[in-house]
């Protein structure tokens, strides 16, 4: 039988390939988001726990104490909002990344698909080509059969 040879199966193996770099650029993505939600998370815990820390103490103590904790708090705020515009970038480039994704796997899929279907004709013609194949040998051994019994029926009659 014929060995199977599709057209199309280097392009297949560089959209699986290009889809296996998009998972993990889509996972990079989502690891990095996480880290940052995590850096803003920790920053908030600790300016509560300041807060809670600051309002616990005696009014002689704490009011020297709230204007220098006032003035770190707007630098932390700020951090924050530099964090939370780095978090809004990745979740976009997340997106991005996933309607990629979402593209090149409906691809892959439809090249995927158009190969079973290449696979199964050429299954189909190589069944078709060893019927045939066997069909002549049938026919041909019909014949010599046939001849034989023809030439001892003549040698029978002579």
């Amino acid at each position: 039988m014929k060995r199977f040879n599709w057209s199309l199966q280097r392009y297949l193996d560089v959209v699986r390939q290009r889809e296996s770099a998009l998972r993990a650029e889509v996972l990079a993505a989502v690891r990095k988001a996480s880290a940052v939600r995590r850096k803003i998370e920790r920053r908030r815990q600790a300016l509560d726990a300041t807060l809670r820390g600051l309002s616990a103490e005696a009014v002689e103590y704490r009011l020297p104490r709230q204007q220098v904790a006032a003035d770190c708090f707007g630098a932390e705020r700020q951090a924050m909002r530099a964090l939370g515009t780095e978090l809004a970038r990745i979740e976009a480039l997340h997106k991005e990344l996933l309607a990629r994704l979402k593209d090149i796997r409906a691809r892959r899929e439809t090249l995927e698909k158009l190969r079973e279907e290449a696979l199964a004709e050429h299954l189909r013609q190589a069944a078709a080509a060893e019927q045939k194949h066997h069909d002549e040998v049938s026919q041909i051994a019909f014949v010599r059969n046939s001849a034989g019994s023809h030439a001892d029926c003549r040698s029978m009659t002579a």
